[in-house]
């Protein structure tokens, strides 16, 4: 199954962030980070990479993502899907 490849500024435009796309049952997920001046990708497992960018995007005044990524997979209705209740 194909998977969309998206990418965004964080930062004021310092850091490229690299992320796929939410398809079918898949959940989305950042890949890598990329230092703009230096050429310097950083990898590490996507619950840290996520840290990474929400920090980087909360330093630089900005909230949230890019509107092309979509961490979660959608429902045949459009909506998100629930989370397990506790």
């Amino acid at each position: 199954m194909a998977q969309q490849v998206v990418s965004w500024f964080v930062c004021n435009g310092r850091f490229r962030v690299h992320a796929v796309n939410a398809v079918g049952r898949r959940r989305g997920r950042i890949i890598e980070a990329e230092d703009i001046e230096t050429g310097e990708r950083i990898h590490d497992s996507p619950r840290r990479m996520l840290t990474l960018v929400n920090t980087l995007s909360a330093m630089s005044g900005a909230f949230g993502h890019s509107a092309e990524w979509i961490p979660e997979p959608l429902s045949r209705s459009g909506h998100t899907r629930p989370s397990a209740k506790s």
